[in-house]
């Protein structure tokens, strides 16, 4: 298969992006449908995005997009969110690879701090996070109605 690599996507890729979102969110049943639907974006809303200064970075294995997440740039430092990785593909170290890559990313932009939202009941997810020298910061705090979460910072 080669060497996985997280790659910059852009506009051209936004209806390969859209694709993935349809796989991976309609079936997140540990998510309201709410926000099911609100992460499913249509290849417009991800162009709008990206016009806004959302970076979108994303894994191709076999030349399709199988993992994405997208990256803000704050004042206060960088939001990375709406990872999603297709099914297929779980399991396999590609949210590691995307969390490291999202680090460099943050650091060349000069960022001292990153930020994460996790589902405050996701034992496994907030392990990996504070494996990955996460921290938690403030209260949870409830996202959509019926959705606690909680934001992780990483100081960089």
């Amino acid at each position: 298969m080669g060497k996985i690599r997280v790659l910059r996507l852009g506009k051209r890729d936004s209806r390969e992006i859209q694709a993935l979102l349809k796989e991976v969110w309609p079936t997140a049943q540990e998510y309201p449908e709410e926000w099911r639907k609100k992460r499913t974006l249509n290849h417009r809303d991800i162009e709008e995005e990206m016009d806004s200064g959302y970076r979108y970075f994303g894994i191709r294995i076999r030349g399709k997009i199988v993992g994405m997440y997208k990256a803000n740039v704050r004042e206060d430092g960088c939001l990375g969110e709406h990872q999603s990785i297709h099914p297929d593909h779980r399991g396999k170290g590609l949210a590691k690879l995307m969390y490291k890559q999202f680090f460099r990313f943050a650091r060349r932009n000069k960022c001292k701090r990153v930020y994460v939202n996790i589902l405050a009941n996701q034992l496994a997810t907030r392990k990996f996070v504070e494996s990955l020298g996460f921290k938690k910061k403030g209260p949870e705090y409830e996202q959509v109605k019926g959705m606690l979460v909680q934001m992780y910072e990483k100081v960089l």
